[in-house]
């Protein structure tokens, strides 16, 4: 593994080549142990036996290029986007820590269903106008931005990586490996559990940042204009 793959991220694309590297590594992981519970995949990749390099380990290319082949996809439609959609988890991290109090301090009375109909633009005007990682001069103090995008980076790794683990169970299932798969199983659920404590974690600075940008009356009358402006 890339020795800078511990570093802080600060921007968004930094965010998703850092998710990439993880969905690689864990996809190289959780192809090796499929293979060891189909002796007809295994044989497939044994084909391929040419051994390339990573991060100082040989692998052979028939076991490196389905989880590269993964990353790259999972990178391009911006997996943890899609699993958000689903599920709904950025709508509701977004109403719970920054919009509802955000429309609550400023008086507004707008509905939810209305703002949560709005959310994209209302995001933009009301929150990242003042705590962009993209701004040169953001109201929020950028080692907050950075502390927040990279808490938030480590939420979606895990997220990602337990709907990596949970295909990976139900390929077991299909292969008949039952004991195995309640392993896996047992390992996607804590995953989950442990997605959750990060995003308490990652609410926390979020908080921060919201109080930050509600600390000055010109800033709250500009926040309720947009809140207004969905009224009328």
């Amino acid at each position: 593994m890339p020795t800078n793959f511990f570093k802080t991220v600060n921007t968004y694309g930094a965010m998703l080549n850092k998710l990439a590297t993880a969905n690689f590594f864990v996809g190289l992981i959780a192809f090796y142990f499929i293979t060891t519970q189909s002796s007809a995949l295994n044989d497939i990749a044994a084909r391929f036996s040419l051994d390339i390099s990573v991060s100082g380990f040989k692998i052979p290319a028939g076991f490196l290029m389905p989880p590269l082949v993964l990353a790259i996809l999972f990178r391009i439609i911006k997996l943890h986007d899609r699993i958000s959609d689903i599920f709904r988890l950025r709508a509701f991290y977004d109403w719970e820590y920054v919009l509802k109090p955000i429309r609550d301090t400023v008086g507004s009375s707008l509905d939810k269903k209305t703002i949560l109909s709005n959310r994209g633009r209302l995001m933009s005007k009301v929150f990242y106008k003042y705590a962009s990682s993209r701004s040169d001069n953001p109201v929020v103090d950028k080692h907050l931005i950075e502390m927040v995008l990279d808490q938030l980076t480590w939420y979606w790794m895990i997220i990602e990586s337990s709907f990596i683990v949970f295909c990976v169970f139900g390929i077991l299932l299909y292969l008949e490996a039952f004991e195995h798969a309640l392993v896996v199983l047992y390992l996607g659920l804590g995953l989950v559990i442990f997605s959750k404590v990060l995003q308490g974690s990652c609410s926390k600075y979020t908080v921060q940042e919201v109080d930050v940008i509600l600390d000055s009356a010109p800033r709250k009358r500009e926040i309720r204009e947009q809140f207004d402006a969905l009224q009328n």
